[in-house]
């Protein structure tokens, strides 16, 4: 491709990506879809050729309904769809399926991609690992799934595994155990991946405490925010913006706020649904304080980012060890401070803006939240610049991209 700038002609290579994902907006249960979608209209909206293969059929395993279709920015989505789901299915006992390997197959022949970038591929299956030509082949780890059945990394839901028991932690979920993991298949098909990308230190290094892959740290991003940010109508308030589910902490979140609310005069907003919204509602009830903690289903992204913009900080009380997950990052877009847990890579976020932010207990929260002092928002802002922008991110990934394409 050509492109002339002042009368200076500039030359550039496009190349061909193929993205896989079981997840793809507007068919999407959790921020890897999101981070997957971000990265594929970035490349496209520099002239690069996207085609995504997602799965219907893992989608309609998870969620009830059909979503309305989203513009796709130039990329080009295949979508994977069997009788009852099928392919779902296979994938996830047998760590293969033969639609899903075929319909790749046929992309990969039609297209002739430079790049192949998985991501991820929980519901596609391992088999995709395997390189069928003599493209670049790329995962992002958006999970702990190469290491975990669970993909959370929490044994049994209640600790960080540190000791795999995995049929067993299997068994507490009631999933079917994965035998596939055990078989030297797997660890053939991961060996075929040129780089592992991981999103955290943390999490680079627990895929390496169970796995020898080539890895590289490269943090997620997220698009800038709207020009405009309209008032969402709410004041004085601190901010959650997750599933609810136990592994996030909300739970436990509630109980800090009983308690900082004997003292300080501010609200809970908590945007969200899960498995325990009928719990969370009868827990907000049970203490009295519906009238200061407001829960809230799932909002449109203008929404979310209009409490972003207006709350005295958003809170991220997960008990699983989150790798780089997309809230914080759209809250330091908006000028906004994050207080997290110490699981995970949450810490390496909320460091980056302040230290003091980041609790172990839920003591420690009381008191961050008790003494909590606003932070001036163009700091706030300069820190998702620097780390967490699309142009710190493309910048690095191209990096990445040219240390193979350009051998």
């Amino acid at each position: 491709m050509k492109i002339k700038i002042q009368g200076w002609e500039i030359l550039f290579e496009t190349l061909k990506f193929i993205f896989t994902s079981s997840f793809y907006p507007p068919y999407l249960v959790g921020g890897d879809a999101l981070c997957a979608k971000y990265l594929a209209e970035e490349l496209a909206s520099r002239g690069h050729e996207v085609h995504v293969l997602y799965s219907l059929d893992a989608y309609r395993v998870k969620r009830k309904g059909t979503p309305v279709p989203s513009d796709s920015h130039d990329v080009i989505t295949h979508p994977i769809e069997t009788h009852f789901s099928r392919s779902a299915y296979e994938a996830y006992v047998f760590g293969n399926s033969k639609p899903v390997i075929k319909k790749f197959q046929d992309l990969v022949r039609d297209v002739g991609p430079d790049i192949v970038h998985h991501h991820n591929i929980s519901l596609l299956g391992y088999k995709l690992f395997e390189k069928i030509g003599g493209y670049h082949n790329f995962y992002t780890a958006h999970d702990y799934w190469l290491v975990c059945p669970q993909s959370n990394l929490l044994k049994n839901g209640k600790e960080i595994c540190t000791k795999p028991s995995c049929t067993k932690c299997g068994l507490y979920f009631r999933k079917p155990p994965q035998l596939w993991r055990r078989q030297t298949a797997f660890e053939d098909a991961i060996k075929e991946l040129d780089i592992v990308i991981a999103s955290s230190n943390y999490e680079r290094d627990a895929i390496a405490q169970r796995l020898s892959v080539k890895q590289v740290v490269i943090p997620n991003f997220v698009p800038d925010p709207p020009l405009q940010i309209e008032s969402s109508g709410f004041s004085n308030f601190f901010l959650y913006v997750g599933m609810l589910e136990r592994h996030k902490g909300a739970p436990q979140l509630i109980e800090a706020f009983k308690e900082v609310m004997k003292r300080k005069d501010t609200k809970l907003i908590m945007v969200g649904s899960g498995s325990l919204n009928s719990a969370i509602r009868r827990q907000i009830q049970d203490s009295g304080l519906q009238d200061r903690i407001l829960l809230f289903n799932w909002m449109e992204l203008d929404s979310i980012y209009r409490l972003f913009k207006d709350s005295t900080a958003l809170i991220m009380p997960s008990i699983w060890p989150e790798n780089c997950p997309i809230s914080p990052m759209q809250a330091f877009s908006v000028g906004t401070p994050v207080i997290s847990s110490n699981k995970g890579g949450l810490p390496e976020i909320v460091e980056k803006l302040n230290p003091h932010f980041v609790y172990e207990s839920n003591t420690e929260l009381v008191e961050i939240l008790d003494n909590f002092e606003p932070c001036p928002p163009d700091a706030v802002k300069q820190v998702y610049e620097k780390y967490y922008s699309p142009r710190v991110f493309m910048s690095k990934y191209f990096d990445l991209v040219n240390s193979f394409t350009s051998n």
